[in-house]
């Protein structure tokens, strides 16, 4: 590996900047291979050199990024993690082309990509699966019931081609079935995998474990564990090496399935093969993820091994890495711009404040600093907060720490969830399992603010250094003052505050207190609005504005019958007609946005008055995309008879 030759990146944020950091002391030059929406983003400032492949969204296209990789002379790539890295198109066009894939053969990424033929290899293998069906067509409704008849309820549906917790759906009943195959199939067709899916037994209360596995085309080797079982949509969200819990025995049967698999499908590179865990001890194959996971920093901490390294070595040589025994426990939280208030919708914007804490064994994996803006086109993470202990008692103790002292300001963030989680008895004692994260809510103490000092330390500098507020109201200089603050989001609040001027300044009565559970060192943000303030800290992120609340406009606001996007995206399905009468929660319209989907509920019981949206049509962050009317009720019709 000579100075100065050229590696691809296809990938975008932290990831490209994270194998950028292992590529160069090499003696690799990294080009990252970005979308127009990142071409002035942290990633491209970060490593320096960028090759645009087009409007966003192009760079999932193999043959635009593979022209990409030509034009910048790169004489290998490294697809990072995601959609693209588990092409084998992609694979392919690179050994046409003469450009070093860091990561597995076509042959073994096709066979990976479908979760029936993997399953088909886990059965050869001696591998635990659950009871499930044949393959079936998305648009065969009588033939996946039969099938879910024959399996037995719960189950869930499984687009073959899918990956990355992509085309997931629970079902319970036929009618829930029916629903999920549909919303299984959109999310299919906007990821290209495939119109075949397959109906699996559902292992209610099961965790999800997996083994860091590394192969060089004929032998393998496990690196170590995981469990990834805090989830939320199939996406994970707080991970941890090794996996607490397992038994000796346990694990070496696990670690054995996944060498077994891996060897199985020829993998050269490294791969993830996945297993659910039932509460009863119960082992059962999931799939393989032939690439590198987005949890990989959990295993690299506790294992003493660059598995970026690993990948670069294993495109070059059969040389496998060493095994070693973990050191110590990691865990990884995933920070991401959105809203827990707001059912974790997409929170993309400009990020005005940003900070990271300085302390003994935290990693961060970002790929924004504060100025940067977050696109609604892409996946919405902000960073991976790694943080390493001896046991995992001090690691769970320094993600609270961590989570508490970031600073980070602008946009709706989930840190608050991910602090209060991890102080949580369940997650603390290890009994979580794939449950936990959708049921796990806020305390009441995140939606309105306990600890109002802050904003108000802001309002008497403010009006101290003679700045104009004009949203603060009469506030007087001498005396005492009363000042409300109120919030309209999330059910609302009110909260007022008496200040007393004294000789040496102003002394708060009653500004609240901080929350019981919050660390000491929990420093509070504050920046000014034009409307008022953001305040957030470990425990939540709220907009203060000055005066009392309008209750009676909020309310008249949530009962327009408007329904609006949340944010902008592509509208995928509608499902009623003008005229139609519907029921309150009733989903009227479905979109999808930052890669997640979206289903848009009727506020109340009524008819659709009008519609404004067609499947396939962009909206815009409120945009008004159905409209629903009362329904007159039969006293308001007699008297109008």
């Amino acid at each position: 590996m000579s100075l100065g030759r050229v590696v691809a990146i296809a990938n975008r944020g932290e990831i490209a900047i994270r194998i950028a950091r292992t590529l160069r002391p090499a003696g690799w030059q990294p080009v990252v291979l970005l979308g127009e929406p990142d071409i002035e983003s942290y990633v491209a400032r970060d490593i320096g050199r960028v090759e645009l492949v087009g409007p966003a969204g192009s760079e999932l296209d193999p043959r635009l990024v593979i022209a990409a990789a030509l034009r910048a002379g790169a004489v290998a790539l490294h697809p990072g993690y995601g959609f693209l890295s588990e092409r084998p198109e992609l694979s392919s066009l690179c050994r046409e082309h003469g450009i070093t894939f860091i990561g597995p053969s076509p042959e073994t990424l096709a066979l990976c990509g479908d979760k029936i033929a993997t399953r088909e290899v886990a059965v050869r293998c001696g591998a635990p699966v659950l009871a499930a069906s044949n393959p079936l067509a998305l648009d065969d409704e009588s033939g996946w019931l039969a099938a879910a008849e024959q399996i037995g309820f719960p189950l869930i549906a499984k687009i073959a081609g899918g990956g990355g917790g992509r085309g997931l759906r629970v079902a319970r009943g036929p009618e829930e079935l029916r629903s999920a195959v549909r919303s299984a199939a959109r999310e299919a067709g906007a990821s290209g995998a495939g119109d075949r899916l397959y109906l699996e037994r559902y292992l209610e209360g099961a965790r999800h474990v997996e083994v860091q596995v590394a192969g060089n085309g004929d032998r393998a080797v496990a690196l170590g564990d995981r469990d990834c079982s805090i989830q939320r949509r199939h996406q994970k969200v707080i991970e941890e090496a090794p996996a607490p819990g397992l038994s000796d025995e346990l694990r070496a049967e696990m670690h054995g399935h996944a060498v077994a698999l891996a060897e199985s499908v020829e993998l050269q590179g490294v791969a993830t093969v996945e297993f659910l865990l039932g509460a009863g001890g119960q082992l059962v194959f999931l799939e393989i993820n032939p690439r590198l996971q987005v949890e990989h920093t959990v295993t690299e901490e506790v294992a003493g091994v660059d598995l970026v390294g690993v990948q670069v070595s294993l495109a070059y040589t059969t040389d496998l890495p060493a095994v070693q025994e973990p050191t110590g426990h990691a865990i990884q939280a995933r920070l991401y711009a959105e809203d827990p208030l707001n059912g974790f919708a997409p929170n993309p914007g400009t990020i005005r404040a940003l900070a990271w804490p300085r302390l003994p064994h935290l990693r961060v994996d970002s790929g924004y600093e504060a100025g940067d803006t977050i696109p609604d086109a892409y996946d919405s993470m902000i960073a991976k907060i790694i943080v390493a202990g001896a046991t995992r008692d001090s690691a769970v103790r320094r993600l609270r720490e961590a989570c508490a002292a970031i600073e980070i300001g602008g946009v709706a963030t989930n840190r608050a969830w991910l602090f209060h989680l991890a102080g949580s008895d369940a997650f603390a004692r290890a009994e979580h399992n794939l449950s936990t994260a959708e049921a796990f809510r806020l305390p009441d103490a995140a939606r309105a603010p306990l600890d109002l000092a802050p904003v108000v330390a802001r309002l008497l500098h403010a009006q101290a250094s003679g700045a104009a507020w004009d949203a603060a109201g009469p506030f007087r200089l001498v005396g005492q003052a009363s000042q409300v603050f109120h919030g309209d989001e999330s059910g609302g609040w009110d909260h007022r505050v008496e200040l007393r001027r004294t000789r040496s300044g102003w002394t708060v009565d009653d500004p609240g207190h901080p929350a019981e559970d919050a660390p000491r060192d929990c420093p509070s943000l504050v920046l000014e609005r034009p409307d008022g303030f953001e305040l957030s800290n470990a425990t939540g992120r709220w907009i203060v504005k000055t005066g009392v609340r309008p209750h009676a406009g909020s309310e008249t606001a949530r009962q327009d019958g408007m329904v609006r996007a949340p944010m902008p995206g592509t509208v995928v399905a509608v499902n009623v007609t003008t005229g139609q009468p519907v029921s309150e929660g009733e989903v009227l319209v479905v979109m999808t946005a930052m890669k997640i989907e979206i289903a848009l509920a009727a506020p109340f019981a009524g008819v659709v008055s009008s519609l404004a949206c067609a499947p396939g049509d962009l909206a815009g962050s409120r945009q008004v995309l159905a409209v629903v009317a009362p329904s007159e009720s039969k006293e308001t019709e007699a008297e109008r008879d």
